[in-house]
């Protein structure tokens, strides 16, 4: 193939001596990044101590995390086609991004940020050396935990993790606590979650009362919970709920789990994801004059009434306002409810819903002249009140 300076030499001849060329040769092709090879991760790093400095890891490089817990305290900058492993010979295998930490983890889609298992042959190649004597699963290693604000992770993929600080417990493959991040078109496969509705997600983002906390573009299958958000994040409609390549291929909790909270949100909320239903575990309200924006085919799930007066949306009439509540195929209903965005509690046709499994959508400026001031929209299904 002719390359470009080869083209400008020739060129310049053909001026030189007077002779015609051709200028109509179309522009060669730039050539596609390559994909990593099994050799490619012949190199194998060991990381057994915290990253107090600003820090890069490479591309073609397997990472093998093999201590409890390592603190990154500064910077961790992860290349595009990077493989970090995590050992299974320790609980809680994880990685603690402190205060004055972050990671910038920046894959594409031909050469992707990887975390998994340390048993994962498919990806990085055999580094345990064990050639078919051990495979990986779910809660192989642990999560990566933020307690800090502006990590971003694009183009990851997340596989096995979840498996939390004792036996038999779990936690989040990637948890921001209190903090927001940028998570965009990763993707989180054969991952924990607990299988309750108000245990950890895949995703948990549950404490993060900050509009800046994003999630795009992003594909979770296999798992048991894929993502638990706080009622203050929005979400568009950009995520995927099941194994592109198969899509009977889901997960056991499908759907989009929203804690409780005390704290009214303090700006517009967007809840746009249409493929699987929005739970909510809990009471949310809308602050004054604000909104939260549904559009058509949205489902809202109400987890089952613990107590008399919880487990509702309250909103006040003329001040703050559910936008888009009466749209085509929109329904507030309880979290047993298999009629309406399937089966999101994952256990068949074992429970149905029944009138009262949650309290009702609450007008608290007692405006609304029915029965405990609930509104009497014919998609609300299941509550106790009107």
């Amino acid at each position: 193939m002719k390359n470009r300076n080869k083209q400008r030499l020739l060129k310049l001849f053909c001026v030189l001596a007077l002779v015609s060329c051709k200028k109509d040769d179309p522009e060669p092709a730039p050539a596609p990044a390559p994909s990593p090879t099994p050799a490619c991760y012949s190199v194998k790093v060991d990381v057994s101590s915290d990253i107090n400095t600003p820090t890069v890891w490479k591309a073609c490089t397997v990472y093998v995390v093999g201590v409890n817990q390592i603190s990154i305290n500064s910077t961790l900058t992860i290349e595009a086609g990077a493989v970090i492993k995590f050992k299974d010979n320790v609980f809680d295998n994880a990685i603690l991004v402190s205060a004055n930490g972050k990671i910038q983890a920046v894959g594409n889609a031909t050469n992707p940020v990887v975390f998994t298992s340390y048993k994962d042959d498919a990806r990085g190649g055999d580094s345990n050396g064990d050639g078919n004597a051990s495979s990986p699963a779910r809660y192989d290693w642990g999560g990566i935990i933020l307690n800090s604000n502006t990590s971003e992770f694009k183009y990851c993929h997340f596989y096995y993790g979840g498996e939390g600080p004792s036996p038999g417990s779990a936690q989040p493959t990637l948890e921001f606590s209190y903090f927001y991040g940028n998570v965009d078109h990763c993707t989180f496969a054969y991952c924990g979650g607990d299988t309750t509705y108000n245990g950890y997600g895949v995703v948990d983002a549950r404490y993060c009362e900050n509009p800046n906390f994003v999630i795009t573009n992003c594909t979770f299958y296999g798992n048991i919970k894929p993502l638990f958000l706080n009622p203050h994040n929005s979400l568009d409609n950009s995520n995927t709920f099941h194994n592109p390549a198969n899509p009977s291929e889901k997960n056991r909790l499908n759907g989009v789990f929203m804690t409780s909270t005390s704290n009214e949100a303090t700006t517009d909320v967007s809840w746009l994801e249409t493929e699987v239903p929005f739970v909510l575990n809990g009471s949310t309200a809308l602050g004054d004059g604000l909104k939260l924006i549904l559009a058509d085919n949205v489902i809202i799930k109400v987890a089952l009434l613990p107590a008399a007066g919880f487990n509702k949306i309250s909103i006040k009439d003329g001040v703050s306002f559910i936008q888009g509540y009466a749209l085509p195929g929109v329904f507030f209903t309880s979290y047993h409810d298999d009629a309406h965005g399937g089966d999101t509690n994952g256990d068949g046709s074992a429970t149905s819903p029944a009138t009262g499994d949650w309290y009702g959508i609450q007008d608290i400026s007692a405006t609304i002249q029915t029965n405990n001031f609930c509104y009497a929209w014919p998609n609300i299904l299941y509550a106790a009140y009107p």
